[in-house]
């Protein structure tokens, strides 16, 4: 089949890398696949104000002119614009996000079969946009039943097939690292998304650390560290050796989302042996079991998941229960059986 993506021309995130994962695996699999990019920026109508809506496009735009090389992989096809006269026919075509689906939704049949693949209920920028490109004539695929459940509730539509994402265990497992302290461990992502919970999980892990003093928290992400206190020891954009060097030094990894459509880096930590308290959001509602593989609280619960952090600490029964089913869940997911059903997902609609 002739595979296309739409993609951001700039940018790094989890769920663009999953959807390079598959463009790898899908030509792996004999299928000529294309990334396109559109450099023109899209509006996003993050702001109330048009004219700041306008800047915000021309900047972004401008950004994308100057870095798209920084971000250019092997498969990647710049354009100005998503348009029929600069995409190829194709078999299938699949839009990555709420902007992109409104592209794919206006290209010709000729592009091939319509997908949307939601990895997120996307409401963050401009809420009533958002929710009117799930309405779009897609064929929707989601990576999780949280993801249903949020488009049944807020706009009756549904159920959509749900291809879990994989893990690469070869690059996530666990490292033999000697530890020379007595400290608990803490790791958390960071992130600026209020949906993500950090200001909820800086609470938490400063409440455990009344009660246990020798509690040491690290955070990660793409973002600066200026929204976390200074007592925290922030690695900015790590490379994934020393993201799986901090996963496996970690006793405990918090995971407080709100909102989430799968949850990459608690699944990670898991395979790299390191231990999960986490809310009931994105994976957790389809492969998570509370004291089975992890310890989960409902979102916005700080006094449930500090109990459930307190739990593991005092219990080395449960944490050496959980450890090995943690290695159970995550020879689950296999990444070749994911781009499987994808295929077949594919295969059945263009036929």
């Amino acid at each position: 089949m002739l595979i296309d993506f739409i993609l951001p021309p700039i940018g790094s995130s989890g769920g663009i890398d999953v959807v390079y994962k598959y463009a790898d695996l899908l030509i792996k699999r004999g299928h000529d696949v294309r990334v396109y990019k559109e450099i023109k920026a899209s509006n996003m109508h993050r702001y109330k104000s048009a004219f700041v809506n306008g800047i915000h496009q021309a900047y972004c735009t401008v950004k994308a002119i100057f870095n798209y090389k920084k971000y250019s992989n092997k498969i990647d096809h710049f354009v100005w614009k998503i348009t029929d006269k600069s995409i190829r026919a194709a078999d299938v075509i699949i839009a990555t996000a709420w902007p992109t689906a409104y592209k794919v939704d206006r290209l010709s049949p000729e592009k091939g079969e319509k997908f949307y693949f939601i990895q997120d209920f996307e409401i963050w920028d401009n809420e009533e946009i958002v929710k009117k490109s799930y309405e779009l004539p897609l064929n929707k695929i989601v990576v999780s039943s949280w993801i249903n459940q949020k488009l049944k509730q807020n706009l009756g539509i549904g159920p959509y097939p749900v291809v879990y994402n994989g893990l690469d265990t070869e690059i996530y497992h666990h490292v033999n690292i000697d530890k020379d302290t007595n400290d608990i461990c803490f790791l958390m992502l960071n992130h600026t998304l209020p949906k993500k919970g950090v200001a909820e999980g800086i609470k938490v892990f400063e409440k455990i650390r009344e009660k246990y003093p020798n509690s040491k928290l690290r955070m990660f992400g793409f973002c600066d560290s200026s929204n976390i206190p200074s007592y925290v020891e922030y690695h900015q954009n790590p490379t994934k050796a020393e993201l799986v060097k901090m996963y496996s030094e970690s006793d405990i990894f918090i995971f407080p989302s709100l909102e989430e459509g799968w949850g990459l880096t608690p699944l990670e930590a898991m395979a790299c042996g390191c231990l999960v308290v986490g809310t009931n959001v994105g994976f957790v509602q389809d492969i998570g079991v509370h004291k089975g593989n992890m310890m989960i609280s409902e979102p916005g619960n700080i006094e449930q998941m500090i109990q459930n952090i307190e739990k593991l600490i005092v219990d080395k029964a449960l944490q050496k229960s959980i450890q090995n089913e943690m290695k159970n869940v995550i020879m689950t997911l296999d990444w070749e059986k994911s781009v499987e059903k994808l295929e077949k997902i594919f295969s059945q609609q263009e036929g």
